[in-house]
């Protein structure tokens, strides 16, 4: 029989979380990655309801039982406690169920954990990587972060410091000393990973952007060396000399900087274009499942226009598909909705859009044909957007699996050109009306320009994708030490960026030269507001970065990790210039709170300027928060006279 699992969800713990981090909560995802390991056969979660009630059809869609834990501040671990007792009556009596995941970063739990490894059960956490207790982690056999689970932790993982690779090198080390005293050497891939495991729970090479644990283990071979015998690889320290048995396998990347590059430009123009899409979450390889949503998706909105919310409909086509007997997550149908979504195929009537409010067609939309072909042009779009050439028979066989159906790909070209959203100049398609470098016409990001401008290259300085990324790298290992080299490694990174996709140098992109400009403005304004004290010199920037990192872009995924401090940082700077300090760590909703009703008019006054601003470069980061403060619950009429106050910016 499979191994079964136990889910148990701490539900506040995680939820706020997800709120406060403005992911979009998702627990179907974390439920799919669960049931990769094994059967399920339960699955609990804890939490008021009256509180999360808008997660409650998700939860119930999932077969997850809603345990409810009423909230009362005199009793503020009931549900801790609840929880615990579960698990651990399900230990006692249901000795077929192996393996228990928490779902939690609440380091109360650790005990909980403990109990269960006496009980001989294999203990699987899994939290936010920013907030669960150390505890939490070593307690458990294996603990993986929720951002991994939710497919962000690779992009993530660019901003990593360096303390978390030498963290993994002297981990590593450990893993390797362990069998060297128990005359384990070579020890295979496989135990070796099992052992720094043990040392480190949370280890995953997921979490450094590596999609196989011997992929990371190749940017270790100053440490180790790796051996093949007969089907299997064995990896010994670097000094070893192994038995005749045992061959040398060469890594595959030798002469790479023994900092981990998570995040790598391929040359293979169908590389390049899978990497788009999959950072845009966009479903781009079975053809025949995306049609036939895209098109039920039509059907619906035809028949019940404006009647039902994202969420609804989303739900109502699950239930369809189970029914014929097809497995299609509502993931997968979100990923396909948000194809429409991106190519503005729908309308939400003055409406924000949201998954909570009532939808209904574009006007534009006039057939099925129509709505599909606007949807599936996304993937054009979003190749023209970052700046890359269309290569028409490898976009067919990427989005049709056919290198032939080059009319498929003219038919997308042709609708975007309708639309007026790209142009033809030359050989290459452009965004309509844009310069060849597009970011020039963006007001926001006029501070940036101007400085890569005035930025003056080093002699002999090699002017190549590759040595734009390698000084990005730098930079971003720079960040966590010093600002000003972080920044000045940045801008360098930009300027040459910047020279390569001027000069249409081979594998030059346009989005890496607006990650590298994302990169440059966080770096920037934490020089100019924490290194330099000049808060409103550091605004630009700020702006700058939130003007690049919206949710329709490929960057969102990459800096998301940066959207949350930065944000928080911005109105905290208010304040200090006002000489007014944010005490603790704050949200971003709590900070505009702070600000929005502080007793100092100025200060309130700057707050509603600076926020305008922001408003007008991203509303949809605006617009959240006024979400995220509706959603606190407090007693206070002032959480939502700021959330009507962050509406009327986003009418202006």
């Amino acid at each position: 029989m499979s191994n079964q699992l136990a889910v148990f969800i701490d539900f506040e713990n995680v939820a706020l979380w997800a709120e406060q981090e403005f992911l979009d909560f998702e627990i179907t995802t974390i439920m799919e990655f669960l049931q990769g390991r094994g059967p399920v056969v339960i699955k609990r979660a804890y939490g008021d309801w009256s509180r999360f009630s808008r997660y409650r059809d998700q939860l119930l869609n999932n077969s997850i039982d809603l345990i409810q834990m009423y909230s009362l501040r005199a009793a503020k671990n009931r549900a801790d406690i609840r929880m615990a007792m579960d698990a651990l009556e399900t230990a006692i009596t249901r000795d077929k169920i192996e393996t228990f995941v928490i779902v939690s970063g609440d380091s109360d739990f650790g005990p909980l954990v403990s109990k269960l490894r006496e009980y001989g059960r294999y203990t699987l956490g899994v939290g936010p990587r920013d907030v669960t207790h150390p505890l939490l982690v070593k307690a458990c056999d294996e603990f993986v972060y929720l951002e991994t689970v939710l497919g962000e932790a690779p992009e993530i993982s660019a901003e990593r410091s360096q303390g978390d690779q030498e963290a993994a090198r002297a981990l590593l080390r450990k893993a390797l000393s362990v069998h060297s005293q128990r005359v384990e050497i070579p020890v295979s891939v496989t135990r070796l990973k099992q052992t720094m495991m043990q040392i480190d729970p949370a280890f995953n090479e997921v979490h450094f952007g590596y999609n196989q644990f011997r992929n990371w283990l190749e940017d270790y071979s100053d440490q180790m060396q790796m051996f093949s015998k007969g089907l299997e690889l064995y990896v010994a320290p670097i000094e070893y000399q192994p038995p005749a048995e045992f061959t040398l396998t060469p890594f595959k990347t030798t002469g790479r900087s023994r900092s981990p590059q998570p995040i790598q430009i391929p040359r293979d123009i169908e590389q390049q274009y899978t990497q788009i899409f999959s950072r845009l979450k966009m479903t781009a390889t079975d053809f025949a499942t995306r049609r036939d949503v895209l098109r039920d998706i039509y059907r619906e909105l035809t028949d019940q226009s404006g009647e039902r919310t994202t969420d609804q409909l989303l739900d109502e086509l699950r239930e369809q598909y189970e029914g014929q007997g097809l497995i299609r997550s509502k993931t997968t149908l979100r990923q396909i909705w948000q194809m429409g979504f991106r190519q503005r195929a729908y309308n939400y009537k003055g409406e924000y859009a949201s998954v909570h409010v009532p939808v209904w067609l574009s006007d534009e939309v006039k057939s099925e044909a129509d709505f599909v072909k606007m949807a599936e042009s996304g993937f054009v779009y979003a190749v023209i957007h970052a700046g890359l050439q269309v290569k028409k028979a490898n976009l067919a066989n990427i989005l049709v699996g056919d290198t032939a159906q080059i009319e498929y790909i003219d038919t997308l070209l042709e609708d975007l050109q309708a639309r007026k959203l790209i142009e033809r100049s030359g050989e290459r398609y452009v965004l309509a009306g844009k310069d060849s470098i597009p970011l020039v016409e963006d007001a926001a990001l006029a501070t940036i320009i101007k400085d890569i401008d005035e930025m003056d290259l080093p002699e002999n300085i090699e002017i190549t994708p590759a040595a734009a990324r390698t000084m990005a790298r730098t930079a971003m290992v720079q960040r966590s030490q010093d600002f000003a080299a972080a920044a000045r490694n940045s801008l360098l990174a930009c300027k040459m960026q910047w020279e390569a996709v001027s000069n249409n140098i081979d594998g030059a992109s346009l989005e890496d030269l607006r990650w590298y400009m994302a990169s440059y403005a966080s770096v920037k304004a934490g020089e100019q507001s924490q290194v330099h004290r000049d808060y409103a010199g550091s605004r630009p920037y700020y702006l700058a970065f939130f003007s690049l990192v919206t949710e329709d872009d490929p960057l969102w995924t990459r800096m998301r990790g940066l959207v949350n401090p930065m944000l928080s940082y911005y109105w905290a700077n208010a304040g200090r210039e006002h000489g007014v300090t944010v005490a603790g760590k704050q949200t971003p909703a709590q900070t505009a709170m702070f600000a929005a009703t502080h007793s100092n008019k100025d200060l309130r006054a700057l707050w509603v300027e600076i926020t305008q601003s922001l408003a007008d470069v991203n509303p949809l980061l605006v617009s959240r928060v006024a979400n995220q403060l509706r959603l606190t619950r407090t007693d206070s009429p002032e959480y939502e006279q700021v959330a009507r106050q962050l509406d009327q910016m986003l009418n202006q």
